[in-house]
Order: C-alpha cells, then sequence, then structure tokens
C-alpha cells in the first residue's frame, strides 16, 4: 500500500493526551471533541446491551472501543450510526444532536461505518462499488480526485477495478470497504473490527493504512477483537465490559494495563 494525497479539504491530525483512569481529567492541551456520547443505552427485548456509558471522540484522533465478544462494542456503533434504537441517551457530532436522525442524513452529515463483516456488493465491480460510497454527494466533480486517493491507497483496488467485488479476497474485500467508506468524505470513519477472518500479514497492512488515513487528518473510532493491534494505533481508548465502560485512557497506557493484559492481551 502507497501513500497518497488526502482529500482536498483534510486537517492535520491532533495529537493525544495523557491517560486518566474513568472519571480523571488531565490538565494537558486536548482536541476538540468531534463526537460526544453521553449516558447511551440499547436493549434487545429485554436484554441490556448498552448500559448508559459516556464517549468522547475527538477530532483528529484514533479512538478505539475494546471488549471481548458481546461486550456491546458493535451495538455501540449501530447506535452511533442510527441503525439500532437508542433507549436512552444523547449523541452530538459537532453539536449537531444526532440521537434521533435518521442513517441516511447520519452518511450525509458525515459520519460514516464500515460494517463487519464488509458488506460489499459482490454482483457489482469494484470501481462501482466505490462510486456508490458517494452517493450522498453533490460535488461529483471531485469524486475522481477521491476515487485516485483510494487507489493509491489500496493499489489491488485498481488493478481490479472492472472486476466483481465478489471475485477479491478478503482482504481485498475490506480494502474496498474502507475505500467506499472514504468515497463519502467522512469527518468520522466507524469501524466494525476490520481484522477479522484475515491474515496477520493482511491485518497489519489494513491497520498500517488506517494509521496513514488518521495522519492526513480523519477521525477515526475503532470497534476492535485484536486489543494490542487496535491500542497501538490508537491515540485514546476504552475498555467496555458487559455494556459498560470501565476503563479509559491513552492507547499507550492502556496497553501496559495490569487488567488489560490479564484480560486481553494473555499477559
Amino acid at each position: 500500500m502507497s501513500a497518497a494525497r488526502p482529500p482536498e479539504g483534510a486537517k492535520a491530525p491532533s495529537g493525544g493526551s495523557e491517560p486518566h483512569a474513568v472519571g480523571e481529567r488531565g490538565g494537558h492541551m486536548r482536541a476538540p471533541v468531534l463526537m460526544q456520547v453521553s449516558g447511551l443505552k440499547v436493549a434487545y427485548g429485554k436484554i441490556k446491551a448498552v448500559k448508559g456509558i459516556d464517549l468522547d471522540l475527538r477530532e483528529g484522533e484514533i479512538t478505539t472501543l475494546v471488549g471481548a465478544n458481546g461486550a456491546g462494542k458493535s451495538t455501540t456503533l449501530l447506535a452511533l450510526s442510527g441503525l439500532v434504537k437508542k433507549t436512552d441517551g444523547r449523541v452530538l457530532f459537532d453539536g449537531r444532536d444526532l440521537t434521533r436522525m435518521a442513517p441516511h442524513r447520519i452518511v450525509a452529515g458525515g459520519v460514516v461505518q464500515v460494517a463487519e463483516g464488509r458488506a460489499t456488493l459482490t454482483t457489482l465491480t469494484v470501481r462501482e462499488n466505490l462510486e456508490l460510497g458517494a452517493y450522498t454527494r453533490r460535488d461529483k466533480g471531485s469524486r475522481a480526485h477521491d476515487l485516485d486517493y483510494v487507489f493509491n491507497l489500496f493499489p489491488v483496488l485498481k488493478e481490479r477495478a472492472s472486476g466483481l467485488a465478489g471475485n477479491l479476497s478478503g482482504g481485498e474485500q475490506q480494502m474496498l470497504a474502507i475505500g467506499r467508506a472514504l468515497m463519502a468524505r467522512p469527518r468520522l470513519l466507524l469501524l466494525d473490527e476490520p481484522s477479522m477472518g484475515l491474515a496477520p500479514i493482511i491485518v497489519q497492512d489494513i491497520f498500517r493504512t488506517l494509521r496513514e488515513i488518521n495522519r492526513a487528518g480523519l477521525t477515526i473510532f475503532l470497534v476492535e477483537q485484536n486489543v494490542r493491534q487496535a491500542l497501538k494505533i490508537a491515540q485514546r481508548g476504552y475498555v467496555i465490559e458487559t455494556g459498560r465502560i470501565v476503563l479509559d485512557g491513552s492507547g499507550r497506557e492502556l496497553l501496559v494495563n495490569p487488567r488489560v493484559q490479564e484480560a486481553y492481551l494473555g499477559s
């Protein structure tokens, strides 16, 4: 994967801040909050999946949400995208209330999700999949620039642009899913388990590209079971257990946190 020129108007990423346990506040300069999640609750019938969590996603940062299967990670992303109903709480994006907004309006407003399992349209070509990512945009003249940006990030997609997406490998389909999301020109990219089912070398490539995208100015919220990889690239992280945030801090500090090491890193 080669270096690429970011989409026009991208901002330089902001730096991370020192870690803190839940409830603490540091005295360091912080990047502005792009998305603020307050008291988010989600239930499936009588089952409470997310139990009143608070999140601050800061502009220009990679923030990760890690935890075990069934902890509430994917449900949190679905709620932020408007794809599952919130039973309580509030979601603000750059000061705008998204709490009850329809999913297509959330996308048009700059919040785009790459779903778990990739969800590529296998009977369409690679190029057609990418072009569909820009369906909410009216600036047709700049789509070619962004398509070139995606092809520079993922040269294999350019090589296979006229082929069916269903013929791509799992790793290539993940690249396509990320590229399609970038075609929407998001301000906040939500990623659900991008490493799932991929070979370790492909996982390394995907995470390296996420770092590159972030350096170009894109804010990323990453949900991952691969805790070590996620915390390595994240400026900040949250640990969720049974629907509640139990720990947060910088990625670097969470990597050496004894509780995280014992529960998720096999230490």
